[in-house]
């Protein structure tokens, strides 16, 4: 890499922490604050601490970094720098400079949009920064590992921010790393009794094979995917990356990822056999009313849509970091779909149709990124619809990689951005049924989409149409960014590609492919303002 490149990321980094204090500094100078505005003034100090401390990390480790991943640091903290200039210009018209800065008691409204503004505009700024920050972590080299070390000592630098004072972005920063080197982890028990779930009570999500169930000593809600352990599968292997993977999502944060917290494994055996028959991730859910439960995206998609654009644009955003952040943990999704992805109530809302967050679940499907995929799938057009043609049918012809999921993912923004279910469920129930029609919105017949063993051509036609709905009709209702993020997902595979070319993409540590996601997905998302 480039030493000016390098000399960049460092300048572009200075800059930003040099005017973050400036703001802090700016906000702190305001004499005699309202106790709305003090707390408005908590919040933002919270934003800036993390920001700060992920600011001089990358400083610090900037010549580590491959170009591509350097490059999009420098450009993520250019936008940086200039919203914390326009953040201050805003505060600074209309409090007094000098050392008694004061506000009249009238321009305290304004005091509170420009502080309101300021955090609007550094959380959506840190939602796609963060990928690519944590996306650091995946990269062997030791000088990550060394500044990893000395967090204590970057956090202190940081103090003249008080909530810095219990950050511990880098502490968390360093354990996802052990994780995903697969260290640190032995000692975590994620084996949870089987007894200590209500398995007689469970409810069913509409569409989805996930289920709630309450623990048997208390109201606490958990969703549950259950991963039946088939003979044909490598039991053993399964077996260690479903306690892997539930190790990398023990953690209270990641929610932020559009990922809910799990609290561990429950493995049932057969009762005659011994054997083991099953293994169901619980993954914890804050709210404990089932008055108001959450639903899958395939039950709301079947509904009039009830959302502003901008819901359904940070719902698109958030399962597009969940994608980047799965990647980041050294796993692959797999089997992305509308039925995959529960949507949960807004708490604070009376309004049922208010949305509160869109979280990626379904994790009967998923594959460490370092072993072997198995290529066997199923001929069930529901399923192989959100999945790219090389990977539909009872045998794939090609092993899963992250662009597989990128390019399930795009289906279903493409499904949420025209809000036209792509599958009509005849059942309830939502299971597979040769009774399920395709959506009119998708265009094609039953026949169509049903798989003829070895046409290829078929499958080809499947997602062509999925380009064409995306180039047709999509701009019309979501505009040209967000048709254009999905028309790169659909096309992520393709030769021609310029996005994700297959050649450049097989990198050892996926760090390429994941700095084209956010690239190319992340960051025009990003683009999006409503």
């Amino acid at each position: 890499m480039s030493v000016e490149l390098v000399l960049a990321a460092i300048s572009a980094a200075d800059l930003c922490l040099t005017y973050g204090k400036r703001l802090i500094e700016a906000y702190r100078d305001i004499r005699d604050a309202t106790e709305a505005v003090q707390s408005r003034l908590l919040i933002i100090e919270a934003i800036w601490s993390k920001t700060a401390i992920q600011v001089e990390f990358v400083k610090r480790i900037a010549q580590a970094l491959e170009e591509d991943h350097c490059r999009i640091h420098v450009e993520a903290l250019e936008v940086l720098k200039s919203k914390l200039i326009l953040a201050i210009s805003r505060i600074q018209s209309v409090v007094k400079s000098g050392p008694e800065s004061s506000v009249k008691r009238w321009k305290y409204a304004r005091v509170r949009e420009a502080i309101d503004n300021s955090i609007t505009q550094l959380q959506q700024w840190q939602s796609i920064f963060d990928p690519t920050w944590y996306l650091i972590l995946r990269i062997g080299n030791k000088l990550i590992d060394d500044e990893l070390s000395k967090h204590g000592d970057t956090e202190n630098e940081m103090m003249f921010l008080p909530a810095a004072k219990s950050s511990n972005t880098l502490a968390s920063a360093q354990s996802i790393r052990s994780m995903v080197k697969g260290e640190g982890s032995k000692e975590m028990h994620v084996t949870l009794p089987e007894d200590g779930l209500d398995w007689a009570n469970t409810w069913a999500i509409k569409y989805s094979s996930t289920v709630l169930i309450r623990r048997e000593v208390s109201e606490k809600l958990y969703a549950i995917d259950t991963i039946t352990c088939d003979s044909s599968y490598d039991l053993p292997r399964l077996r260690t990356d479903t306690e892997t993977l539930a190790k990398k999502l023990k953690r209270e944060d990641i929610e932020l990822f559009g990922l809910l917290p799990c609290k561990g494994v429950v493995k049932r055996r057969n009762s005659e056999t011994k054997k083991l028959a099953s293994m169901s991730l619980a993954f914890q859910i804050s709210g404990t009313d089932l008055r108001r439960p959450s639903i899958s995206l395939r039950s709301l998609l079947l509904q009039e849509r009830s959302l502003s654009l901008t819901r359904v644009v940070e719902i698109a955003k958030q399962l597009a970091r969940a994608v980047s952040f799965i990647h980041t943990l050294d796993f692959v999704r797999k089997n992305i779909r509308p039925e995959t992805i529960l949507i949960f109530p807004d708490r604070d809302s009376d309004k049922s149709c208010e949305i509160f967050s869109a979280y990626l679940l379904g994790f009967d499907s998923f594959r460490n990124v370092n072993f072997h995929t198995l290529k066997v799938g199923d001929d069930a057009w529901e399923r192989n619809l959100y999945r790219h043609p090389t990977r539909q049918g009872i045998q794939a012809q090609e092993a899963y990689i992250m662009q597989h999921d990128v390019y399930s993912l795009g289906v279903c923004l493409l499904e949420l951005g025209l809000w036209d279910s792509f599958v009509k469920y005849n059942f309830g129930a939502g299971k597979a049924s040769d009774t399920n029609m395709p959506g009119m919105g998708l265009g094609l017949s039953l026949a169509e989409v049903k798989l003829q063993p070895g046409k290829i051509e078929q499958t080809q036609k499947i997602k062509n149409q999925l380009v064409s709905l995306a180039k047709a009709r999509l701009p019309a209702r979501m505009g040209d960014k967000y048709a254009s993020v999905v028309i790169t997902c659909l096309t992520c595979l393709d030769e021609d590609s310029d996005d994700f070319d297959g050649d450049d993409m097989q990198d050892e540590d996926g760090i390429l492919v994941g700095v084209r996601y956010i690239e190319k997905v992340l960051m025009k998302f990003g683009d999006i303002s409503l």
